[in-house]
């Protein structure tokens, strides 16, 4: 088993733990969690995510104390957006606090270490590798089902390819020997 799936089988089995036995899972797989939406969408495979008719639970992959949960009669409202091929729910809910990464030392501008903090937020943003992965499709299902009100689109800028991929340029290089006239 590969480093990857063995930190995946291992989320798994922690947030499988957390569940009663009256929990039925909907959907399992990855995602990300977003701190913002500024940098846009992109690599969305830091997290598990278990999918329960009553709520949400995910753990970065690495850090089981970090795990969360988040109940779907608690949120308020939602909305999603794409990013090319990316997919992003905006969450809003009642406060939650979870432990989360922090940097140990702050010095006017600079950030260095490493610490855990107990965060409370009111907002989550997750991040998905397109619309129709089995954990966004049963999120999407247990608020629509609880007809939590939906906001408009998220609206995120799309550049064209060649744009995105101007910046990749591959220069061919001789190498030393070929140089050499013998």
């Amino acid at each position: 088993m590969s480093p990857p799936s063995r930190a995946m089988a291992k989320a798994e089995q922690c947030l499988l733990a957390e569940l009663d036995g009256k929990e039925a899972v909907l959907a399992r797989g990855t995602g990300g969690e977003r701190r913002s939406l500024a940098q846009g969408l992109g690599s969305p495979w830091d997290d598990f995510f278990v999918v329960t008719p009553r709520r949400l639970l995910w753990v970065p992959l690495g850090r089981s104390s970090h795990r969360a949960s988040l109940e779907f009669d608690a949120v308020t409202s939602w909305a999603e957006g794409t990013q090319y091929h990316y997919y992003c729910l905006l969450l809003r809910h009642e406060p939650i606090e979870r432990v989360a990464w922090a940097p140990a030392h702050r010095v006017l501008w600079f950030a260095w270490g490493d610490t855990e903090e107990t965060r409370r937020q009111t907002q989550t943003i997750l991040n998905f590798s397109r619309r129709g992965t089995k954990v966004a499709a049963a999120i999407r299902e247990q608020l629509l089902r609880r007809e939590v009100p939906g906001s408009p689109p998220l609206r995120f800028e799309e550049l064209p390819r060649a744009e995105r991929t101007s910046s990749a340029v591959l220069v061919a290089r001789r190498r030393w020997r070929d140089r050499l006239h013998l």
